[in-house]
């Protein structure tokens, strides 16, 4: 009966198999036509834009080198960490945002200081990490006022008036066409 059995294997895998040789078979296709040349035009080179900063400096990071980054004190002890960068209309960066205290983002406040509080050094030749001293311990960042961005001052001023939405009236999606050429504020 064993002997019965692995023939009807044999033959079951034998029949499958050339089963499925008949039916896999190849097909080519034509080769596609070869691309006609397009007329023939000079490649201008790139013009830069006004303004545009095409190298970093090697005097200058990355706001996104900076946040993540961590804080220490002077004592190389662990303060927290960069959450945001703090950037003014005029377009110069006015600070950071500590994350302070918490386990894991819970409990965490953010604490901001001016840029100038700063301390930044570069912990490798290409300046992929640096390394950030405040001349300020853990305790002081935890006993400090918490930082609060423009949403949620509104965001508190709202719940506490009891209206919701936001204080700033929107922009409209299509401000109307002027006819004087001047725009809005």
């Amino acid at each position: 009966m064993t002997r019965s059995s692995t023939l009807a294997l044999a033959l079951f895998l034998g029949l499958s198999s050339a089963a499925m040789a008949q039916t896999a078979t190849t097909t080519t296709q034509p080769a596609a036509p070869a691309a006609q040349p397009e007329t023939t035009k000079k490649a201008e080179p790139a013009k830069p834009v006004k303004g545009q900063i095409v190298l970093q400096d090697k005097n200058s990071i990355l706001a996104s080198t900076l946040i993540g980054s961590t804080v220490y004190s002077p004592a190389n002890e662990t303060v927290g960490d960069i959450n945001d960068v703090i950037v003014g209309l005029d377009g110069k960066v006015q600070g950071v945002v500590i994350g302070v205290g918490g386990f894991l983002g819970l409990g965490e406040k953010d604490v901001a200081v001016k840029m100038d509080q700063l301390t930044v050094q570069p912990e490798d030749a290409n300046k992929n990490n640096v390394r950030l001293i405040l001349n300020s311990t853990k305790a002081d960042l935890e006993a400090a006022p918490e930082f609060k961005s423009v949403a949620a001052q509104n965001r508190e001023m709202n719940s506490n008036t009891g209206t919701t939405g936001s204080t700033i009236p929107a922009a409209p999606a299509n401000p109307p066409a002027s006819s004087t050429g001047t725009t809005n504020p």
